[in-house]
C-alpha cells in the first residue's frame, strides 16, 4: 500500500521510511537529507525543530523538560515529593500533543512507505 509522498523542500518522490523526515506543525514530510536545507531556509519564528516521525525527538524534548525541572527545582525554590508527583499529569499533557503528532504522522505517511528503501535490480 505505497503513495507517492513529495519532499516539501526538493519536490522529489521520498521512497522509504528511513528517508523520511516528518516536521513542522502541519507535519511537512521531508528527505532526511533535505531537512538541515530546509530549516535553514525558514524564518526563525517558523523552524521546524526535531523530526516528529523519531522516537529519539520525543526522549530529546523530555529529556530537556525534565532538566528545565530539575534546574527550577535547585536554583528557585524546591519542591517536595508530592509536588514531584503532582507533576505527573502536566507532563503527560505536554507530550499528549507529541504523541498525537506521532500517530498523525504515521497514519497519514508513514504507512504508506516501505521499512527501507527498495534495493535496484540488476539488468
Amino acid at each position: 500500500m505505497t503513495r507517492d509522498i513529495l519532499c516539501k523542500h526538493c519536490s522529489q518522490p521520498i521512497l522509504s521510511r528511513q528517508a523520511l523526515a516528518v516536521v513542522g506543525r502541519t507535519l511537512q514530510p521531508l528527505h532526511v537529507r533535505c531537512y538541515a536545507a530546509y530549516a535553514a531556509r525558514q524564518p526563525w519564528h517558523q523552524k521546524p525543530g526535531w523530526p516528529i516521525n523519531r522516537w529519539r525527538s520525543l526522549l530529546a524534548f523530555n529529556a530537556l523538560l525534565l532538566a528545565g525541572v530539575i534546574l527550577l527545582h535547585l536554583l528557585v525554590s524546591p519542591l517536595s515529593v508530592s509536588e514531584w508527583l503532582g507533576l505527573r499529569p502536566l507532563l503527560l499533557a505536554i507530550n499528549g500533543w507529541l504523541l498525537v503528532a506521532r500517530l498523525v504522522s504515521y497514519w497519514s505517511l508513514e504507512r504508506h512507505l516501505p521499512q527501507q528503501e527498495p534495493t535496484p535490480r540488476g539488468t
